[in-house]
């Protein structure tokens, strides 16, 4: 079982990857950090905490970054709807830790040094935060899977950046020049993943998960009429976690423009080895089998660790 701490900005997306993270026996889901992003701070805050709850995990829920190392974020409810999510939850039961999200993933790092994993969903915010605050950081973590990037694809924001690395480029120019090991899962392989709007239900039977699944699904094919297919950019950084070989990666050093103002954001690596495995191909076929087969799952599958 691989302990993660899963840094994240919910976001639809988001959601359906933590309902996949916590689904799967593979992982240990040992906290959850937020930043802004899809949402504001005190939005993404109050998704993870009401998703959590309603999945029946005890995982713990620090807040984090509500701006970038520099300037602010720009957000993006015209894709995810009212409140980040699109859907109501109910109240949760738990509160944030009065920890934030920097210090709890160094504390969790320090406690486990080369067992965990950081899986980050959003901006980079918080994970640049910790390693200045502590630059052995990236010697702590075993790897840091992230979502984001755009090296051959084009961006989705500008032609050049991918949201969560255009909302802090110097936070992701930062921890892809740290040292750390890295997986960069970009635009270059999620796009490539995605559930259709005829392939509704998308998860099977009656469990929670695939209860919330669908809602979050369904309402985003309902605001987006437009749109046949919906990416699951976030979902498959967690289902390359739980099983390496969906993916092909080339090693590389890769970097972010931050000065350009036109091609801010702009992911970039050089194949001649180096710390990050960059992204290149993806089995989607088996990818989205399994994230099927998560979203339907009981939460039982995950419970009791």
């Amino acid at each position: 079982m691989k302990r993660v701490f899963i840094d994240t900005d919910p976001g639809t997306d988001d959601a359906l990857a933590l309902i996949v993270a916590l689904n799967s026996p593979e992982l240990d889901v040992e906290g959850v950090t937020t930043v802004g992003g899809n949402a504001t701070l005190a939005d993404t805050t109050r998704n993870a905490l009401r998703l959590l709850d309603h999945l029946g995990s005890d995982a713990p829920v620090s807040r984090g970054a509500a701006r970038p190392l520099r300037g602010r974020f720009e957000y993006a409810y015209h894709v995810h709807g009212a409140a980040g999510l699109g859907v109501r939850l109910p109240r949760p039961r738990a509160k944030p830790t009065t920890e934030r999200a920097a210090e709890r993933i160094l504390r969790a790092a320090s406690e486990r040094r080369g067992d965990l994993t950081l899986i980050a969903l959003g901006p980079l915010t918080n994970v640049a935060r910790a390693m200045r605050r502590e630059p052995r950081l990236a010697e702590w973590v075993e790897e840091v899977v992230i979502m984001g990037g755009a090296v051959e694809a084009p961006g989705n924001v500008t032609p050049h950046a991918e949201f969560n690395v255009y909302n802090d480029p110097e936070a992701a120019q930062e921890v892809l020049t740290s040292g750390a090991q890295a997986r960069l899962i970009g635009l270059d392989v999620t796009m490539k993943l995605h559930l259709s709007r005829n392939g509704a239900p998308w998860a099977a039977g009656g469990s929670v998960s695939a209860g919330l699944a669908n809602r979050v699904l369904g309402s985003w094919f309902r605001t987006h009429p437009s749109s046949c297919r919906y990416h699951l950019h976030d979902v498959l950084a967690v289902a390359a976690v739980v099983e390496p070989g969906l993916l092909q990666y080339k090693r590389a050093r890769a970097g972010v423009e931050t000065r350009d103002p036109e091609r801010r954001g702009k992911t970039s690596a050089v194949y001649s080895g180096g710390p990050v495995r960059v992204a290149v191909d993806v089995d989607a076929g088996r990818a989205r089998e399994l994230v099927r087969e998560r979203l339907s799952a009981s939460f039982h599958l995950a419970a009791g660790r």
